[in-house]
């Protein structure tokens, strides 16, 4: 079977994470945090910052749980023949020298 997954080229968008797991959701209000996040995020351009809610961060006893990431390479239209190539770019970031 061929593959249909496509890899785009790194993205600078800012990603944030926001955890609605079971441990972070009793420790805090989810839509307390988003609204608050929200409110925050809406003097940046909506392009280059992307909210989103995680069913869980594995960082339960840390909670409630925010993550951020930037840039990283996406990849699209996956249906399981890219675990490979998924697999390569996450060695290649973990191999990769902190700055």
């Amino acid at each position: 079977m061929e593959s249909t997954g496509e890899k785009s080229e790194r993205t600078e968008r800012v990603y944030v994470f926001v955890c609605k797991g079971d441990s972070c959701s009793k420790r805090g209000t989810p839509d307390r945090l988003r609204v608050a996040i929200k409110q925050v995020l809406r003097d940046f351009p909506a392009q280059s910052v992307k909210l989103s809610f995680v069913s869980c961060l594995s960082m339960c006893g840390e909670g409630p749980n925010v993550l951020i990431c930037k840039g990283g390479t996406a990849f699209h239209r996956c249906s399981g023949p890219e675990a490979g190539a998924v697999a390569e770019e996450v060695r290649e970031i973990l191999e990769r020298p902190d700055p």
